[in-house]
């Protein structure tokens, strides 16, 4: 995965439609820098937005 990607990158990375990704974008669910150039989201940022979805394992107890 690159360092800065666009939204078209974020979407193949995570699978879903580049429209999608655009919705997060303007809704601040998914943070990213609105350049002239269009959106460029880090890959830090992805990885930050990923875990607050990440499934915590069950603690297994004895």
């Amino acid at each position: 995965m690159k360092d800065i990607m666009n939204t078209e990158e974020v979407a193949e990375a995570i699978g879903v439609h580049v429209a999608t990704v655009r919705r997060w974008l303007n809704s601040g669910e998914l943070p990213g820098a609105n350049t002239p150039a269009g959106w460029r989201i880090t890959k830090d940022d992805i990885e930050a937005w990923l875990a607050k979805y990440r499934r915590k394992e069950k603690e297994s107890t004895p």
